[in-house]
């Protein structure tokens, strides 16, 4: 009985995670929402809207240039309404995360947002 107990414990925090959805691209240059705050643990699952869009991180004082190492989707190239793709990321601490589409031009039109803004 004991090893269930630790077990479903050990599963608690999975269980208590969310997700939160954030459409890239939906009707126009954007992030769906731009600022989200998630707990240790979410998952952050962006959803890909037409024609091309990507996913990747940078920090506030270079919001437009990839971080070594960071998050990157790859480029999603939607033909119909909306992607079957969705890119995932398992938030590991509050800490924020910039992002921002890093297809050509995307980000210096405004496409960016914010995990747990400071």
């Amino acid at each position: 009985m004991r090893n269930l107990q630790l077990t479903l414990l050990a599963l608690l925090p999975a269980a208590l995670a969310k997700t939160i959805d954030i459409d890239v691209g939906s009707g126009g240059l954007n992030f769906a929402p731009d600022t989200v705050t998630a707990a240790k643990g979410d998952v952050l699952a962006f959803h890909f809207y037409p024609p091309e869009h990507n996913v990747a991180q940078s920090t506030f004082d270079k919001p437009c240039v990839p971080s070594a190492g960071g998050i990157f989707s790859g480029t999603v190239e939607v033909k119909g309404t909306e992607s079957d793709q969705t890119f995932n990321v398992v938030v590991n601490d509050t800490n924020p995360i910039w992002l921002y589409c890093g297809y050509e031009g995307h980000c210096n039109r405004g496409m960016a947002m914010v995990v747990n803004a400071p």
